[in-house]
């Protein structure tokens, strides 16, 4: 809007140099026929001519702009008549491409329909005026005076066609008609059309004022459909429910806009739900051994088998607990997920790591539950329901919570097959969503979920004694080394200020529980005040501005990943490797140590010239995220092989060094 007013300001700044020059566009009506008979119907036009350079608008204009408006009178009555209009074409305007409009250059012809009077006697005269907005780098708001005049006979005696009659006619085919189909989203940067077959769509724009789409950039059949690939990504409810126009080679037509339309599958590959919820619980069940988690599970495992020996009923509640917990947790997390969604977020798996605040939280949790195993710190009564209560205890708290904070550190990790399962979501019902987290939940829990289900397994653990006193306190090094490595990724995303920030606080958090363990009062009012006031250091981290310093590995030549630099490299005819990662992720990490930067992979990208981009996505970026959604991935890792003029091959999220020399080399087959 405020773009809209800027033109129109522009406009009338230039509204006394349009009166003194001519034009920029002629406007003149053309006539059907060479007489009227009163009461009939007839198909006028009004035909712009456009001087070169320049431009006028659709009935929807975009980001900006004018449509055409025309008003006519007789000696009787006054007409607006409702002018129709041809299918547009999308242009940036002044090469902004976020700026898009929609519009005519050189000629358009806008047909209409008069009646003629039934009182009209001898010559039916017409005269009004034609508005208009035309724009080139400035917008400049014109008329014209208009004119007709007809014989008027009493009744039809035979051809009476003018020589404007075939344009009026031509004007009036390419106007869009309608179709049966609907269209809608799928995906951020896509749009499916159902019903719409063997056609090349050239532009795609909503009727509605105002609302503007983007450049289309690819389409193709896709079941009973056609897929249509825009250059950017939106939300459904930027969009009100309406008719859509979508031009094509051989013309347009009109469809209806529907948010709720089912979409199908985004790939080619027909995998069925059930598929996909098998990924999401062999996925979830690996999980439990990347190094985010297993700790947890250790601790969980620790207290299964010190209560082996007491009653099966007590070993098969605590199991259960812990699975509610977990899948209460993937409730909220896919909940949360959808809403930002709904509301123009795009966001994915592990997003909540991309907020160094969530981060600087779990370096204190982690800090505290390394402290506690290994038998520093002891909560005590007093703040039971807080800290030990969140791991031990017989209440069902400990139980629990153990099961939350098992989700909550397994998200900077993707195992295999999750890349999929959460991929597929994206396009799905939101109940199909829930379903799919709802299958991780249950592979996360079923290490645990096996002695719910079979209590007497417990009775195979080894039995209590001071090996499970040793172990808890050898448990309490990788999680401090978690809590490291999450120190390290508040520093990446951040600086080093955020380190002094966290490092005090925690600090200033051990001397608070020191000081409550004294005994008195005093000390333990004042040491509760501590700790509270140690947590200042968590909100605080998120507002320490980045280093900047995104240096890359010197031996490693990369680029930062652009969606405009990929298009360049293809178009000169090269290779391009593309690495999403995040610091965050363990599994990227790995990979980036075992595989890409290693010594054979670096020989055999220079070999061949391959370009290496990496995307950074250990904080927030839209246009990685779009990235992430082009290939119906909700999360990193990702690894894509671009050749030009091929469809990309996306790489498995554990690649091997044949996978990854297969498809640099062309000879890849999935």
């Amino acid at each position: 809007m405020i773009r809209l007013i800027s033109f129109c300001l522009i406009g009338l700044l230039s509204l006394q140099i349009s009166q003194v020059q001519a034009n920029q566009v002629q406007a003149r009506l053309l006539l059907p026929t060479t007489a009227v008979v009163p009461g009939e119907t007839l198909w006028f036009a009004l035909s712009l001519q456009i001087k070169p350079g320049w431009h006028t608008y659709w009935k929807n204009p975009g980001s900006t702009g004018l449509p055409p408006t025309l008003q006519l009178g007789d000696i009787n009555q006054n007409y607006t008549p409702k002018l129709f209009f041809p299918v547009a074409k999308t242009n940036s305007f002044g090469g902004d491409a976020s700026l898009l409009t929609y519009g005519y250059t050189d000629a358009v012809v806008h047909p209409f329909q008069l009646q003629v009077p039934m009182d009209i006697e001898g010559q039916w005269v017409l005269e009004g005026e034609a508005r208009w907005l035309v724009c080139e780098v400035i917008c400049i708001p014109e008329s014209q005076a208009v004119r007709l005049s007809l014989p008027v006979i009493s009744q039809d005696k035979g051809p009476r066609h003018s020589q404007t009659a075939e344009v009026i006619d031509i004007a009036r085919s390419r106007v869009p008609t309608e179709f049966p189909g609907r269209i809608t989203f799928h995906g951020p940067d896509k749009l499916w059309v159902s019903g719409l077959n063997n056609e090349i769509v050239k532009d795609v724009m909503p009727e509605s004022v105002g609302e503007v789409l983007g450049v289309v950039l690819d389409s193709k059949p896709l079941q009973d459909g056609l897929l249509i690939q825009l250059d950017r990504a939106l939300t459904t409810n930027e969009f009100s429910e309406g008719s859509w126009v979508i031009r094509t080679q051989t013309g347009g037509v009109r469809v209806m806009f529907d948010p709720l339309l089912t979409t199908p599958k985004a790939s080619g590959i027909d995998v069925s739900l059930g598929l996909i919820l098998l990924m999401a619980l062999a996925g979830g069940f690996i999980l439990n051994l990347m190094p985010c988690v297993f700790p947890v599970l250790s601790i969980k495992a620790l207290s299964i088998a010190k209560n082996a020996s007491k009653d099966r009923t007590e070993v098969q509640k605590s199991a259960w607990i812990y699975t509610a917990g977990i899948l209460v947790t993937m409730f909220c997390l896919a909940s949360f997920m959808m809403i930002l969604r709904a509301s123009g977020g795009q966001v994915g798996w592990g997003f909540q790591l991309q907020s160094p605040w969530f981060v600087a939280f779990l370096v204190y949790v982690f800090f505290l539950l390394a402290l506690w195993l290994y038998g520093w710190v002891d909560f005590g009564a007093r703040l039971s329901g807080v800290g030990q209560d969140l791991t031990e205890g017989s209440n069902g708290r400990a139980e629990f919570f153990t099961g939350v904070l098992a989700v909550v550190v397994a998200t900077p990790c993707t195992a295999p097959f999750m890349g999929v399962a959460m991929g597929y979501t994206l396009t799905q019902p939101w109940w199909i969503t829930l379903v799919v987290f709802f299958a991780l939940g249950l592979g996360l829990a079923m290490p645990m979920l096996s002695f719910a289900i079979a209590p007497s397994l417990a009775s195979y653990l080894p039995r209590p004694g001071i090996w499970m006193i040793r172990l808890k306190q050898f448990l309490a090094f990788p999680i401090l080394a978690t809590a490291i490595w999450l120190l390290w990724v508040l520093v990446r995303q951040t600086s080093s200020d955020a380190l002094v920030l966290v490092l005090g606080g925690l600090l200033l958090l051990v001397f608070g529980f020191w000081l409550m363990k004294s005994g008195s009062q005093w000390s333990l009012w004042v040491g509760a005040l501590l700790a509270i006031l140690s947590l200042v250091g968590v909100p605080l981290a998120s507002g320490v501005s980045p280093s900047g310093s995104t240096e890359v590995v010197p031996e490693i030549n990369e680029e930062t990943y652009s969606k405009s630099r990929l298009e360049a490299h293809l178009g000169r005819g090269r290779t391009v490797f593309v690495n999403m990662t995040a610091d965050w992720c363990i599994t990227c990490k790995l990979t980036e140590k075992r595989l890409l930067k290693i010594e054979s992979v670096n020989d055999l990208f220079e070999e061949l010239k391959v370009v290496r981009m990496t995307g950074d996505w250990t904080k927030y970026d839209p246009d990685i995220t779009n990235y992430l959604n082009t290939f119906d991935r909700v999360g990193v890792p990702l690894y894509v092989v671009n050749h030009p003029g091929q469809d990309p091959i996306v790489l498995s999220q554990f690649p091997s060094f044949t996978e990854l020399e297969s498809a640099i080399e062309g000879k890849f087959s999935p």
